[in-house]
């Protein structure tokens, strides 16, 4: 019998991109990216022409626009996805909707990039999809080439002498080739979860956690080998399609509203959807859909009960709740084990942990604090490009001032010094703006509105150099109306309360603009939140 010839596994630098955009300029901008890679670039300018390159040259990876002439991104998606399954394809577009990226995953995207596009996101989802192709082809190739062997040992059966050698021999390579793929496996998770890092450092970290207190529970269970690395890899990537979730939900700093958790829940359904449709181990696929699952039915996202909840699931549940309730986050503090264990036996004595993995999670942190295992990423991008998100967070958009969430982050971090005698909270509405903006145009609203915080922002800002004012004052901004925090005593308050009213005067002058100014003290203990709705349901009065 003659050996087929089996092609070598093709290195990272040979693999083919096709990239598919009809605007020229994007097509080279993202080839440029690539230069250093030496990758094969091919480019197509519609649907049409990105079908038949496909056919034509078989790309490993395709980058596609969603919007374009003729055919668009979703139904070329499909034809590849139906003609070549193994091809991954990553979708981009400027609609940051969750419905297009819904529609894009359903399409048989295995990505999704909301423009403008980012340069390291783009790098690294290519890597992770290349190195997943690669993987998969590796194990395509060794399936085949063991198949091959096992015919051929067939054939030469009754001849050979040497047969049970020759058998070892490839169920040795076959161990080495498992243990590579394994390596692998596990080199892309990490990936992921670095990835990550880079968008939410917290719950980067967070999985970190939970996968070494998922871990050293399952070898207190005696659980096997198999079990327990599904246990690492799920704990690792339980929360991973928090990717998608935006950042006003994400990096929020005070409690969810209803629709926040309504946002929030749709993660493990997300994550579970896209593991599922890859060769991934169902345990892990299971993890990342149950975790948040209860044992009497009050879970989500399909409301399991009891046995219908995996073991696995049930241990990274207790992990990730453990982990929640003793690491600091921005809207709560961190609680001692004491309390954490109070806590996990009243939600197993409720029906809705699993008691058992409960103790057993007690016997793990007895003498180990989940919490000094420290995860730290030293890329100062990662670091800078987290710090600048939360910054521009905390900023109003189209303008420089904070907004009213950067006073709620900075109340949880202790930073607004509240004295015993509690806190004043003044509100400057700008009441006839739309009339303006239709009698004048929306630029000069927006001239209006720069100017009233310009000159709320001098009055602080002389304030902070005025001995008679000697406290902490703080401008934000929420739509069209400005906010001030202030810890100044009564007689300090009365002075800045009248350059205020100066400066509100002097806008009715120069813009014919209705200000008005509307304060409230507060007791030192009386919830920020709860304050400021207050104020803001509060009609002001207009300054005459």
């Amino acid at each position: 019998m003659l050996e087929p010839n089996y092609p070598a596994a093709d290195g990272a630098s040979s693999a083919c991109i096709l990239i598919v955009d009809d605007d020229y300029i994007n097509r080279e901008l993202l080839a440029n990216l690539f230069l250093d890679k030496k990758y094969h670039i091919i480019q197509a300018a519609d649907g049409t022409e990105a079908v038949r390159l496909a056919r034509d040259q078989r790309p490993d990876l395709v980058l596609l626009d969603i919007m374009m002439p003729g055919i668009d991104g979703y139904e070329v998606c499909a034809i590849l996805r139906r003609e070549y399954p193994d091809i991954p394809v990553i979708m981009q577009s400027s609609l940051s909707s969750n419905e297009a990226e819904i529609k894009g995953l359903a399409a048989g995207a295995a990505g999704f990039i909301s423009k403008p596009l980012d340069a390291r996101l783009i790098l690294a989802q290519v890597e992770i999809q290349l190195g997943i192709k690669r993987d998969r082809d590796l194990s395509r190739r060794q399936r085949d080439k063991l198949a091959w062997d096992n015919r051929k040992l067939e054939h030469e059966l009754a001849g050979l002498r040497h047969i049970e050698e020759e058998l070892w021999a490839a169920k040795r390579e076959t161990a080495v080739a498992n243990q590579v793929r394994d390596g692998m496996i596990k080199d892309l998770f990490a990936a992921m979860c670095e990835l990550l890092s880079s968008r939410d450092f917290y719950t980067f970290e967070h999985g970190m956690r939970v996968s070494s207190l998922s871990r050293h529970i399952g070898e207190l269970l005696g659980l096997d080998r198999r079990q327990l690395d599904a246990l690492e890899l799920g704990g690792m990537i339980h929360d991973i399609s928090k990717v998608a979730i935006p950042d006003d939900v994400l990096l929020k700093p005070g409690i969810f509203d209803k629709q926040d958790r309504e946002i929030m829940r749709l993660h493990p359904a997300m994550g579970a959807k896209i593991f599922s449709r890859r060769q991934c181990d169902p345990m892990i696929t299971d993890i990342i859909y149950q975790h948040h699952e209860r044992l009497d039915g009050s879970g989500y996202p399909q409301g399991l009960h009891g046995d219908d909840i995996g073991l696995l699931p049930r241990i990274v549940m207790v992990a990730d709740t453990y982990e929640a309730v003793v690491a600091r986050r921005p809207y709560k503090k961190s609680q001692k084990r004491q309390e954490a264990l109070r806590l996990l036996r009243c939600e197993a004595s409720c029906g809705r942990l699993d008691s058992e993995m409960v103790e057993v999670l007690a016997q793990v942190t007895e003498n180990w604090n989940p919490l000094s295992a420290s995860h730290f990423v030293s890329d100062k991008n990662t670091r800078a490009l987290e710090a600048f998100r939360r910054k521009t967070y905390f900023k109003e958009p189209l303008s420089d001032f904070y907004n009213y969430r950067y006073l709620f982050f900075l109340n949880n971090s202790g930073l607004l010094d509240i004295p015993a005698q509690g806190y004043t909270l003044c509100k400057i509405s700008c009441g006839n703006l739309d009339e303006i903006n239709e009698s004048e145009g929306y630029l000069k609203t927006d001239q209006i509105l720069d100017d009233t915080g310009s000159k709320l922002h001098d009055v602080l800002e002389d304030a902070a150099d005025c001995a008679e004012i000697s406290c902490i004052n703080i401008l934000f901004r929420k739509g069209v109306t400005y906010l001030i925090y202030s810890n100044c005593p009564p007689t300090a308050l009365k002075i800045l309360l009248a350059r205020l009213e100066h400066v509100l005067l002097e806008l009715k002058r120069d813009w014919r603009l209705q200000a008005s100014l509307c304060r409230r003290h507060f007791a030192a203990d009386y919830s920020m939140e709860r304050a400021l709705y207050e104020l803001l349901a509060e009609q002001p009065e207009r300054i005459d």
